[in-house]
């Protein structure tokens, strides 16, 4: 834990949340003692990750750990490294205890053993929007790490947070084995696995509104903010309703909504995703948030080229 400190000035930290998912369930199940037991075992996890990585622990809320770094990078590692530890304890896994971890870097204010400030606050604000085994930052971390750390991210949404008006952009941290994540990276565009990879491209159209999903352009969203890279106004469609990412030589709907998202493809029934993801077939058309089809100013139409 900190030492108590007081010095009162701004710094430049990455403050991580590692929390556990679910853990309400544990004390319903096993009682408060055997439940507190669990939860402390699997924080102690989190300190040795987070000790590893020249982080440093601020405190334990319940079930929370909120520890701090002085690089992205190093919270970044250490994150990984909490989840690996914790999906490979025996004991977490016969009780099914899991991580959501959420980190940000920015200006904090250190004092008396605890940090202030913009970056806890998003920080917070991250480990809220990451599910049971993710690990959740944003565009204006990323941008403090280098480009192999980068390697490794996944688009997942663009949101708005309390407190700031801009959208962030928000990304998931892939862990585990390499052929069990889902990853965007820049190395798409060139080659998978140490051999070429054709080009792949996809076309979307809507209205007047055109947009080709290739190598250039791995990941785009579709919904009713104007930020989208199709935006379709209806009361149906939620703000941000799918995005669409090439991935391993394959283009992968991931719907987002609200209403969910029918796709017709060209020699096949209708399928309706929600909260979910697909591999597009060659073409189609996709409705976002009803089934109406003929509906052609609502329609977008696809198809790979």
């Amino acid at each position: 834990m900190e030492t108590a400190m007081a010095d009162g000035s701004p710094h430049i930290q990455t403050i991580l949340f590692a929390d556990i998912a679910n853990s309400t369930r544990l004390y319903e199940q096993l009682g408060d003692a055997r439940a507190l037991a669990l939860v402390t075992a699997c924080l102690a996890l989190v300190e040795t990750a987070t000790l590893a990585n020249q982080g440093r622990v601020v405190k334990t809320i319940g079930d929370e750990m909120m520890c701090r770094f002085d690089a992205p990078e190093q919270a970044m590692a250490a994150a990984v490294g909490m989840q690996e530890i914790t999906s490979c304890d025996a004991t977490m896994v016969a009780h099914h205890i899991r991580l959501r971890i959420g980190f940000h870097h920015g200006p904090v204010i250190r004092e008396e053993g605890d940090v202030y400030g913009d970056a806890v606050n998003v920080a917070a604000r991250m480990v809220q929007q990451a599910k049971a085994g993710q690990i959740i930052t944003n565009r204006t971390t990323l941008d403090n790490v280098g480009p192999e750390r980068r390697q490794t991210v996944r688009l997942v949404d663009e949101t708005r947070i309390k407190g700031k008006q801009a959208l962030l952009t928000i990304y998931e941290i892939a862990w585990g084995h390499p052929e069990e994540m889902t990853m965007i990276s820049s190395a798409m565009a060139g080659r998978v696995a140490g051999r070429d990879i054709p080009e792949m491209r996809l076309r979307l159209r809507s209205q007047d509104q055109e947009i080709v999903v290739d190598a250039q352009t791995p990941v785009i969203t579709i919904g009713r903010d104007p930020s989208n890279h199709l935006m379709v106004n209806d009361p149906r469609v939620s703000r941000l309703h799918v995005r669409i990412e090439l991935r391993r030589e394959k283009f992968v709907l991931v719907d987002q909504s609200t209403n969910g998202t029918y796709i017709l493809p060209g020699d096949r029934e209708t399928v309706l995703m929600r909260r979910d993801e697909i591999v597009l077939p060659p073409s189609g058309i996709i409705s976002l948030g009803h089934p109406d089809f003929l509906d052609t100013t609502m329609a977008i139409h696809f198809q790979r080229l």
